[in-house]
């Protein structure tokens, strides 16, 4: 009898479900939630319509739980079960905690998806290392090169403008942002390969989409239907092209004698033996590297576009000062960055009120922990920080509901402190201001990030005058699903070329 006929007499029926059966009770008892005595937001509904809630309208809940427990905590229904949200008095003693207790990448593989979209799935300290011993301070020598890769982005993108010419603008900054950022990331001239650009930006579209996507099942039914979810194929598709498009450019890099001043170069001239040779983690790299720099990048662009539309007094200040600093630091240099006051007060005003994220500070509780006030946080506890509510908070900023893009202007006056504490780039958990997350996983390119959105809205700035397609009333509305909130993608805008 050959071995086909031997698997026609199996029972593949029975043995599939009792495989499923398995699958269900392991993952049931890997993911639930792990009792805690603290006040469950949404009570007063039922627990799928509380899960609902969460995906449509998170902001009510995280309203009710920071008005009810400002101080404390409380448990969140969430998609991947119950999350427990901390007051952030209790950031100081959580955000240096060694990984082995509190966990960033665990935390990121489970809200997003990890196993499936790939999303925090590989924490590659090399990686994090080089932004920040070599891509921050190199930043004054790169600011000539990113401003002449922005220009050279709008001259390959951008229609003329003679007249007022609709763009879907999200669509466009997705390419813009991809190309500049590979000059800093892999050089010149991949940085203008379209297929490469095509690979960096279709990756950062379809991780977050196959994250999406996968997180409507339910956890035990995702490995049976991750390999037929179509973004996720996809995305499998766009790794294996990354691959084969950075193979041999990394060997080619490790061979040449010629050494470049991009990020690639910076990582393999500090890489190990088996790094070197391990060509599909380098693609990985580059094409996470990417995605962190367009996703991030792209979305607070657009947002920051919608707000000088819908709020077009700010315009003619913000070009006044672009124009005045240019003329003062002779051309667009890190300097010129430092300089732009205003302009980076209206970045951070729009990004306080439409931040990457309703909730940061994601962490996976991997040891039972006891905080100063006795608190115990059992391991395998998810724990996240609202910081959307801060933003909004009357006794943190004054007329919090008012956009004001000169705020953070005026505070930064205030004292040499203030000064430090209220700029776009920072980080500061004591001024309530936590966009980029804290503590020693906080954001290591938001120095590069900051500078390359303040090069591409100078250039609009000083070259485009900006208004919003006939028929839109008032402020575009973001999408959101759960905590995550992004620009509509889709929106026309008018620009219309300066005259010189």
């Amino acid at each position: 009898m050959n071995t086909y006929s031997k698997l026609e007499e199996v029972p593949l029926v029975p043995i599939a479900a009792a495989l499923i059966t398995l699958s269900y009770f392991f993952f049931y008892y890997l993911q639930r939630p792990v009792p805690i005595n603290a006040p469950l937001v949404g009570s007063d509904l039922d627990g799928k319509e509380r899960v609902n809630k969460y995906v449509t309208d998170v902001t009510a809940l995280l309203a009710e739980g920071y008005h009810k427990f400002k101080n404390g905590i409380y448990r969140l229904a969430t998609t991947e079960g119950e999350s427990l949200v901390l007051s952030s008095k209790y950031l100081d003693e959580l955000k240096n905690a060694p990984d082995d207790v509190v966990n960033f990448n665990a935390a990121i593989l489970t809200l997003m998806a990890g196993k499936y979209s790939h999303l925090g799935d590989k924490d590659v300290p090399l990686a994090k290392h080089v932004i920040k011993s070599d891509l921050t301070p190199a930043l004054p020598r790169l600011q000539p090169i990113i401003s002449e890769e922005v220009n050279i982005a709008f001259e390959r993108r951008m229609p003329p403008c003679n007249d007022w010419t609709p763009i879907v603008i999200n669509k466009m900054l997705l390419n813009i942002v991809a190309q500049v950022s590979a000059r800093v990331f892999v050089g010149e001239p991949l940085c203008r390969n379209q297929r490469w650009i095509d690979i960096s930006r279709d990756y950062t579209v379809l991780a977050f989409a196959g994250a999406h996507a996968i997180k409507k099942w339910k956890p035990w039914m995702r490995p049976f239907v991750a390999p037929f979810v179509p973004e996720l194929r996809d995305l499998e598709r766009v790794r294996g092209e990354a691959l084969k498009f950075m193979a041999p450019i990394a060997k080619d890099r490790q061979q040449s004698s010629a050494k470049m001043d991009d990020l690639t170069q910076w990582m393999l001239n500090k890489a190990g033996v088996s790094w070197l040779k391990d060509y599909r983690s380098q693609a990985d790299v580059q094409v996470q590297l990417a995605l962190a720099a367009i996703h991030t990048t792209t979305m607070t662009t657009t947002h920051i576009l919608y707000d000088l539309a819908t709020y077009p007094e700010f315009i003619e200040p913000l070009r006044e000062e672009l124009r005045t600093v240019l003329k003062e630091t002779n051309g667009m240099q890190k300097e010129t960055m430092n300089k732009l006051k205003k302009l980076d007060s209206f970045m951070k005003e729009s990004q306080r009120f439409n931040p990457p994220g309703f909730t940061t500070f994601k962490r996976r509780i991997m040891k039972d922990l006891t905080l100063h006030d006795g608190l115990v946080l059992p391991k395998g506890t998810l724990v996240e920080i609202d910081s959307s509510s801060m933003n909004s908070d009357s006794t943190v900023y004054e007329n919090p509901d008012v956009f004001d893009g000169l705020r953070f202007v005026k505070l930064r006056e205030r004292s040499a402190e203030d000064f430090r504490s209220h700029m776009f780039a920072t980080s500061n958990p004591s001024a309530n201001y936590l966009s980029w997350g804290a503590g020693k996983h906080v954001c290591p390119g938001r120095f590069f990030a900051s500078n390359e959105i303040k090069t591409i809205i100078a250039k609009i700035l000083l070259d485009y005058d900006i208004k919003m397609a006939d028929g839109q009333v008032g402020r575009p509305k973001n999408f959101s699903m759960g905590v995550q909130l992004a620009p509509n993608p889709t929106l026309e805008m008018l620009f219309k070329k300066v005259a010189a």
